[in-house]
């Protein structure tokens, strides 16, 4: 097939597209957008668009799109888009609201924060754009399901921004869910639009997209980005301080004079970050710069910092965690400095994407603190260097992403969209429910007697009751839960308190601070007059005492298998690397002779003035912790080696290499079990309803979606036959 020209693709788009292209100067479409142009309006596929941040993928999902329900409208919504984040969608509509101008096309936002008239006015007359959240999605389905019908009847397509956000969580399959439900309430199939900066395995993705859809999906790609990479890494040194003023200097020096985001990986140390950098430039007499934006930060605030970023033209730093690593217009940014080792290769990616987004010159530097070891303790050893020299060279020599894993028994989510159908419904007959629940796609592989299960276990915790004639409905607690407003997403949401200083909210903690306390918060310190716990508030004025914060919830540190052999390369080899600063160096040199002397490049080693044995397997994490869970329940004793956090190996205590090999044999004889109360006890899901769950099917959930016992007993059986299995050949 003859693909189009730029001339006939800029043509078959419609003509306020076309205008729109001219006004903002355009010089040309890009390889993706005539090929989307080309591809959209057929209607034949599900499409993933992958290129990097700032590549024009939005716009290239959207002009066919939009050049298609603007020549051939539809009595309903043409488009629903869906978004991660609420900021986004925001940052989104001003974006698409300017190139709808004057065609009769609207755009609508439909979520908490949105207004309420623009919602009844598109209820009234719906057409053009609906953007909103999984969980508005949600909440219309459980609140007002004849609203479905009217706003999607005839809707073409669904746009699901930064797809991959969505990928190996209970949040995605959520979203997965609920499309496959407003497909059968409209009886047709909208074809399906993802974008994407960061996918590692396409065939994952497409696999996520077409869940639940009858469409095979593509993917339409941009391989003609020029970008440049500025690395640096630079490591501090620290003793009893966590954050020495050393370390706060080097991040002020880096970003003096520059339009700068300050990625942390928690929103504590992004509060002690910015308030130290912030306390150094105004002795240094430099003007004040510097913001805050994370999610306990207000709506208002966040916007503040995002319009400084926008249009300050001179030196800005805001601090952030994951609220600004998605695609919200902050304008073009000098420099990204990511403080403290990466969570994820793509969260990497997506960061340092936000810089050089008009030159193509993406400068991203790294500030660790090294904690020196103490005590000669194994645990104590610092490898987050290693590990971010490993994901740098990962993908930015070899363009290596990890792929999530997906979910194959989310039982979890089987009561939460058991309650949700029971909301959009009322009740029903037991065939009927499990016709619903089980045909379902992110439910494929949940077997009847599975869900008879289930729902026994909700009847036997008073979510559920079946009536007279039969049919399963809500219990009185269970129609209590489904009316809150937390019952819409899967996630725990969190108990937080107000922060407010003359009746202006600074933000939100999670804990009662009584008066005469202090703590940070949107980078400066409050002192607390009074806590109202009934109505979760609290009532500041700015303080000057030494002050901390602490906030839930801690980012993963996840390593998968490609990650953990080229930790073991970089620590096996001398390569010395170019971006790294001379300190950095001389601990990486350090590090290389404690791995070498400790034995951790060997796959056995005898601990020093122990009788233990230390496996070091070049396993991803899932993989090292299910090897724990089967040896623990065969009778070694042992427990993880986790370095500063970092998951590297595992200690058999007073066992020999020769007995631990023998014991090995015996458990692949008997089969690799592991103690369902012993895991019970040790491990938890992700979601609000686990611990509702019968133990069987939690158990079963832990071992399908968390661990990885296949590739536990393929390790078991290479080393049964003598192999150093996952080792280099010169480590042994």
């Amino acid at each position: 097939m003859t693909r189009m020209t730029e001339q006939e693709a800029y043509e078959q788009l419609a003509d306020f597209i076309q205008d729109y292209i001219y006004d903002k100067g355009w010089e040309h479409l890009s390889s993706m957008q005539i090929r989307a142009i080309g591809e959209v309006q057929k209607k034949e596929r599900n499409l993933l668009f992958t290129a990097g941040t700032a590549m024009g993928k939005t716009e290239a999902a959207l002009m066919p799109a939009l050049t298609d329900i603007y020549e051939h409208p539809v009595d309903s919504v043409g488009i629903l888009y869906i978004s991660p984040l609420k900021a986004l969608i925001n940052d989104q509509f001003y974006r698409i609201e300017e190139m709808l101008a004057g065609t009769g096309l609207t755009i609508t936002k439909w979520h908490g924060d949105a207004a309420v008239s623009r919602k009844e006015k598109l209820l009234y007359t719906p057409r053009g754009i609906l953007q909103t959240t999984p969980e508005s999605l949600e909440a219309m389905l459980c609140r007002h399901p004849e609203n479905v019908r009217i706003l999607f009847s005839g809707m073409q397509y669904v746009v699901i921004d930064e797809i991959h956000y969505f990928m190996g969580n209970q949040r995605g399959l959520q979203l997965l869910a609920l499309l496959q439900r407003i497909q059968r309430i409209i009886g047709r199939e909208p074809v399906r639009l993802g974008l994407s900066a960061t996918i590692g395995d396409s065939r994952q993705a497409l696999a996520f997209l077409k869940a639940g859809s009858a469409r095979k999906a593509s993917v339409i790609d941009y391989q003609e980005e020029r970008r440049q990479y500025l690395i640096s890494v630079t490591a501090t040194r620290i003793g009893g301080t966590d954050y020495p003023v050393a370390y706060g200097k080097k991040i002020l020096e880096q970003s003096i004079g520059k339009r700068t985001l300050l990625f942390t990986n928690s929103r504590r140390e992004c509060e002690i970050l910015v308030a130290q950098v912030r306390r150094l430039a105004l002795r240094a007499g430099l003007p004040d710069c510097y913001y805050i934006h994370h999610g306990s930060i207000s709506r208002e605030l966040r916007e503040e910092a995002e319009m400084q970023m926008k249009r300050s033209e001179g030196s800005v730093l805001t601090g952030t965690t994951l609220t600004l690593e998605l695609g919200i217009d902050i304008g073009d940014l000098d420099e990204v400095i990511q403080a403290a080792q990466p969570l994820r290769i793509s969260s990497m990616v997506q960061r340092v994407g936000r810089s050089g987004r008009k030159t193509l010159k993406s400068s991203i530097a790294f500030h660790l603190r090294y904690f020196e070891a103490e005590g000669g303790m194994l645990e104590n050893l610092d490898f987050s260097l290693v590990r971010t020299i490993a994901m740098i060279e990962l993908y930015f020599r070899e363009k290596y992403l990890e792929a999530p894993k997906l979910s194959r028994c989310p039982m979890n989510l089987l009561i939460h969209e058991t309650l949700s159908i029971l909301c959009e419904k009322g009740c029903l007959y037991p065939p009927r429910l499990a016709a619903e629940l089980l045909e379902l796609s992110i439910f494929r592989y949940i077997s009847q007697e599975e869900l008879r299960q289930v729902l026994g276990c909700m009847i036997e915790k008073d979510l559920i009751m079946v009536y007279e004639d039969g049919a399963v409905g809500f219990s009185y607690r269970g129609e209590r839960l489904c009316d809150s407003m937390d019952f819409y997403a899967v996630f725990e949401s969190e108990e937080t308190f107000s922060v407010r200083w003359n009746e202006q909210e600074i933000g939100t903690v999670e804990r009662a601070y009584k008066a005469g306390d202090s703590f940070f918060l949107a980078g400066r310190t409050w002192a607390v007059q009074g806590c109202d716990t009934k109505h979760k508030r609290i009532d500041v004025e700015p303080g000057t005492a030494k002050a901390d914060i602490h906030f839930g919830g801690k980012g993963a540190l996840y390593t998968d298998r490609r990650t953990m052999e080229k930790i073991h390369q970089v620590l096996a080899s001398e390569e010395a690397y170019p971006y790294l600063d001379e300190e950095a160096a001389g601990i990486l040199e350090e590090l290389r002779m404690a791995a070498k002397r400790r034995g951790l490049l060997k796959l056995l080693a005898k601990e020093p003035g122990t009788d233990n044995l230390l496996v070091f397997p070049i396993l991803g994490s899932d993989t090292i912790r299910t090897l724990y869970y089967i040896w623990n329940s065969n009778g070694m004793t042992c427990d993880r080696v986790q370095l500063r956090g970092f998951l590297y190996g595992i200690r058999i205590y007073s066992m020999t290499e020769q007995g631990f090999r023998r014991y090995n044999d015996l458990i692949l004889e008997k089969g690799c079990r592991i103690n369902r109360a012993y895991l019970l006890k040790k491990e938890r899901l992700e979601g609000k309803y686990f611990e509702l769950l019968p133990e069987e099917l939690r158990y079963k959930e832990l071992m399908e979606d968390v661990l990885d016992l296949e590739g536990a007993a393929e390790f078991m059986k290479k080393l049964a036959q003598g192999e150093e299995y996952g080792h280099v050949p010169h480590f042994s």
